[in-house]
């Protein structure tokens, strides 16, 4: 499966690919960019992923950021985040470095 956008306009639904691989990165960099410009809430579904590259991290990070920086409510949906964290510890340090953890919450830890 690839991505899927349900989007009602106030409410955007993304489901992810089952393995969120580096060959995707581009693609979820333009489909997160998309809809936080189109909708006052995103919701992320991770439900169905079981591998994600630290790139791919990375790059929900900083849409979480941007949503913040928007106003705009970004939401993870799915599964326990460890699989995401892992993935962040492989490439740098976990909520290292980007000010939220400490401000606002990290996204993957405040669920």
């Amino acid at each position: 499966m690839d991505f899927e956008v349900k989007d009602t306009g106030a409410v955007a639904v993304l489901t992810l690919p089952v393995n969120l691989s580096r060959h995707y990165a581009e693609t979820l960099k333009i489909y997160l960019r998309r809809a936080l410009d189109r909708t006052g809430r995103l919701i992320v579904d991770c439900e169905q992923v079981t591998a994600v590259d630290p790139d791919c991290v990375k790059i929900l990070c900083a849409a979480y950021r941007l949503s913040r920086t928007k106003h705009k409510d970004f939401v993870v949906a799915g599964p326990s985040p460890d699989l995401f964290l892992r993935a962040a510890k492989d490439s740098y340090a976990p909520c290292a470095g980007c000010g939220i953890e400490t401000d606002e919450g990290c996204v993957w830890r405040m669920r």
